[in-house]
């Protein structure tokens, strides 16, 4: 088409769509978008179209960002666009520039071709005389007297030749020949193979994005997952994860899992195998990646006790976490209760100085009676934890607490040590716990009696001379005593102050397996733990929500052992050689807390345990591992492979394989050379070497004379041998 039969606007567009300078701003926009895309996190791509989730993940960006954060999240500012930067290629921008790219590409290949193809397949092989004084790659050298215009077009000729180059003679007169030499005429055409590159890469990603298929989901190990909503018209594509494999550090942390998988198509098997991140297993038309491994799953079945029908069976994948001490109670000699205490609250003044990540304390109060509680608080060190209780006041509010209101790091009050004695028989001894105040004095009450009491205390607070008692039915059984004084009680009772000792009944630490008596029940602490749970709706039995939660025991005590069980803030044995870690068991199974809510309460399953409870039969099936798995369907998977492939050769071939063209003229006196080559190509000196007859090391070539057919006698002078032949 004539310049002449566009119109202007379409002329205007088509010359910035060829123009080097709009090609330069749009390659640079599109590498800013890619480099913004990787410096800022973006919503991962399963989550990229639910509004909820990017709000979530643009909260989560906030710490980072600070007030950056809403004008990257609404940019550009006149539209709703549902993240923003951190949502960037699901963007109309993004997908603007990508289209332009192409759409430059395509029409800079078009507008290009046909003067390329006649380069490439007709070059012009004609210059005129001047253009050998004027062209930027040019040399010349004298012939000897004893060369033709013949024997130069000869000796040139061998040169070029030996120098890869293709020559042709375009025209011969007297006294003169004109040479056309290409080197590599073809290499031109590897620019198509860069662009169809980039077209296919575009396409490829388009094509993907539209019309590829990604699924990622979490299957635990024994179970299946389909692809597709039940009634599909496809063919049913299910994952069958066999088991969930992992190796982990000291830490904790996964160093390798892996999964052995089978894929079934409309109920047939068609593949399967291990697979790893980098290592997918291909079949039905889809790869299936692994993807993130979570050992924290629960195999729960409820049957009806009556029939012993199965109406619940379902692995909870326990995605919620509470790290708290491992605390049993024991009252008379017989274990109330031993748990994992989750800490309801964080220390005041510790959480706002925190790093980011960094653990901080917490506590939780235990109702004891009507006017006190008891405190146990959890602080996180280097290595472990430390434990602390405090029998304190019941808080109006019980959030807030500081450490000193919880006695950490506190020195126990003093009490006084008593000694009871009923007709010289030791009926108690020991530290008594002050737990109660009356003006300046703290003081106890000691059951003395069927419905009697006596009240012990210091005067003041003092732990020294202060020491009294008193009996709130007789007058006469009140005094203060001295640190191994005795006094007889009207009811046949000897009393005996030893001396005051600090009261660790009432605050302290303990040692993991260490117990304290604290009023009338005895606290063991037996180490922190994590639990891990779920709240679950539609288990039969329950309330309302369910809560399912995981708790594990002991010590492993090998590699095989810790690796094998799973678990996490376990400890290994002593002398263990273990050198991994995911927490585990060995002498007692892991055990399932079930909440049902209601006045059912709580209902604890040891592994492989069955309890019947309101006619139902509830049965932990065991712990069990989950696997992440990532399937995908690519359909511009193998356009992008070809892209890559002919980006790779097209740009091989131009920086590495530059074509290079060659005017010659032979005169009867002189040879003159000009020529063409792309960047980065030193064709002066190329020329200059082919002219003067030098090698690239700088000496003489050999130089071909003839006469006869060929120039008859054949001569190999100027190098100095002296060798006529």
């Amino acid at each position: 088409m004539r310049r002449d039969t566009w119109p202007d606007p379409a002329w205007w567009i088509w010359r910035r769509l060829t123009s080097v300078k709009w090609a330069i701003g749009l390659i640079l926009a599109a590498a800013l978008f890619s480099a913004v895309g990787v410096i800022i996190p973006q919503v991962p791509p399963q989550l990229a179209d639910i509004p909820e989730q990017v709000e979530e993940h643009i909260d989560l960006q906030r710490p980072t960002w600070g007030w950056f954060t809403d004008v990257l999240a609404e940019f550009p500012w006149f539209y709703e666009t549902n993240g923003g930067v951190f949502n960037l290629y699901k963007q109309p921008y993004w997908y603007a520039v990508v289209a332009l790219v192409a759409l430059a590409i395509s029409v800079c290949t078009v507008s290009r071709a046909p003067p390329i193809w006649r380069t490439v397949r007709r070059p012009p092989k004609r210059v005129n005389a001047a253009y050998f004084e004027r062209a930027r790659h040019r040399a010349s050298a004298e012939l000897s007297a004893d060369d033709t215009v013949e024997t130069g077009r000869l000796d040139l000729e061998s040169r070029l030749r030996a120098a890869r180059y293709r020559v042709e003679e375009v025209e011969s007169a007297d006294g003169e020949v004109m040479l056309f030499a290409d080197r590599y005429g073809w290499a031109q055409l590897a620019t198509f193979a860069t662009h169809l590159a980039l077209l296919l890469l575009l396409g490829a990603t388009l094509v993907t994005k539209f019309a590829g298929e990604e699924y990622q989901f979490w299957v635990a190990e024994g179970e299946s997952h389909i692809l597709f909503p039940p009634g599909d018209d496809r063919a049913q594509v299910q994952i069958i994860v066999d088991d969930a494999i992992a190796q982990f550090a000291d830490d904790g942390q996964a160093l390798d899992f892996r999964s052995i998988v089978r894929v079934a198509e409309a109920g047939q098997e068609v593949g399967g195998g291990e697979v790893t991140v980098n290592g997918p297993v291909h079949a039905a038309g889809y790869r299936v990646h692994q993807a993130a491994y979570w050992e924290h799953g629960a195999e729960l079945r409820v049957f009806d006790h009556a029939s012993g029908q199965l109406l619940y069976a379902e692995t909870h994948f326990l995605d919620g976490q509470i790290v708290g001490p491992r605390i049993r109670v024991a009252r008379g000699g017989a274990v109330v209760s031993e748990e994992v205490i989750s800490l309801q609250h964080q220390v005041a003044g510790e959480l706002a100085g925190a790093a980011e990540g960094e653990r901080v304390s917490g506590y939780s109060l235990i109702p004891l009676d009507g006017v006190r509680s008891l405190a146990i608080v959890l602080i996180p060190t280097d290595v472990d934890f430390e434990f602390w209780y405090r029998v304190i006041p019941t808080p109006r509010d019980a959030a807030g607490l500081t450490l000193a209101d919880l006695g950490v790091g506190l020195e126990a009050p003093m009490g006084p040590r008593v000694l009871l004695s009923i007709d010289g028989e030791r009926a108690f001894e020991g530290v008594v716990s002050l737990d109660q105040e009356e003006g300046a004095a703290r003081l106890t009450a000691l059951p003395v009696g069927e419905d009697e009491l006596l009240y012990v205390g210091f005067r003041d607070g003092d732990a020294g001379e202060g020491f009294f008692y008193y009996s709130p039915s007789r007058e006469s059984d009140r005094g203060a005593l001295s640190p191994g004084d005795s006094i007889g009680l009207s009811n046949g009772l000897s009393l005996t102050y030893l001396g005051a000792e600090p009261d660790a009944g009432l605050q302290g630490s303990l040692e993991v397996n260490e117990t304290q008596r604290v009023g009338a029940i005895d606290l063991t602490w037996l180490g922190a733990e994590s639990v891990f749970f779920e709240v679950a709706t539609d288990i039969p039995g329950a309330s309302g929500d369910a809560l399912i939660a995981l708790e594990r025991f002991g010590q492993a005590r090998t590699a095989e052992q810790f690796n094998a069980l799973g678990g996490e803030s376990v400890r290994l044995a002593e002398g263990s050689t273990n050198t991994s870690s995911a927490g585990g068991q060995v002498g007692r199974p892991a055990r399932m807390v079930l909440g049902l809510g209601g006045d059912v309460g709580r209902i604890e399953l040891d592994e492989g345990q069955e309890i019947v409870h309101g006619g139902m039969r509830y049965q932990f099936s065991g712990p069990r591992e989950f696997t992440g798995l990532n399937v995908r369907r690519d359909p511009g998977g193998t356009a992008f492979w070809v892209g890559i492939g002919l980006g790779i050769v097209g740009m091989s071939t131009t920086f590495f394989m530059p074509r290079r063209r060659v005017w010659a003229r032979v005169t009867a006196d002189r040879i003159q050379l000009a020529g063409q080559a792309g960047h980065g190509v030193d064709l002066t000196s190329e020329l200059e070497r082919l002219a003067s007859g030098e090698d690239q090391q700088g000496r003489p070539r050999r130089r071909f004379r003839s006469r006869g057919m060929f120039g008859g006698d054949y001569a190999q002078g100027d190098d100095g041998s002296g060798d006529d032949g």
